[in-house]
């Protein structure tokens, strides 16, 4: 009996793509879910992180959707990048529902994380407001002139303050990934 399986597999957990078609499905429904360009070592690593697809079956579909017209492929001085063609979108569209549910959050999550890093280091802003009792702790994460993320913590004290605002610079993308996390259905 023949088996129904035809991905290279190792590397990838229960609940991972075995087959190559599935894991063509998979990159356009990240692609789609992002709606922005990812580099093919982003992609790789965020569906490698999840343990979803094996680096090979990964390149391989990149390949195949791009030589059928549902992604396009932009080269730059770092990586190729790739992102969906309206082609692209109608198959993620009526195929996303194929993806277990699982599997497509922890695709994304890990998608989502990659991305953030990578837009993180457009800009980080700390506002401190002394209040009669405390402070207010405004942090905010931009993107060019997008505001990502903007949020406003009360702190006891400005020392308290002052510790909010060296975690965040030290490190944004925590505190977006987390609320990206926590945000998840």
């Amino acid at each position: 009996m023949e088996s129904p399986f035809d991905a290279l597999t190792e590397g990838v957990a229960l609940g991972g793509m075995r087959t190559k078609n599935d894991v063509r499905i998979l990159l356009c429904y990240i692609l789609k879910s992002l709606d922005a360009p990812f580099s093919k070592a982003q992609l790789n690593e965020a569906v490698q992180t999840a343990a979803l697809a094996n680096f090979f079956e990964v390149n391989d579909a990149l390949a195949s959707l791009t030589e059928g017209g549902m992604i396009k492929k932009t080269a730059r001085e770092d990586d190729d990048y790739y992102e969906l063609t309206s082609e692209g979108r109608l198959v993620a569209d009526r195929l996303e529902t194929d993806l277990p549910r699982p599997t497509r959050d922890a695709a994304v999550a890990a998608a989502m994380e990659l991305l953030s890093k990578q837009r993180l280091r457009f800009g980080t802003d700390v506002k401190i407001v002394r209040l009669e009792k405390g402070c207010h702790v405004t942090l905010t994460i931009r993107d060019g002139d997008t505001v990502m993320l903007q949020t406003t913590l009360f702190a006891a004290d400005s020392l308290q303050a002052n510790t909010i605002a060296e975690a965040f610079n030290a490190d944004p993308s925590r505190l977006y990934a987390g609320v990206i996390d926590a945000l998840r259905l």
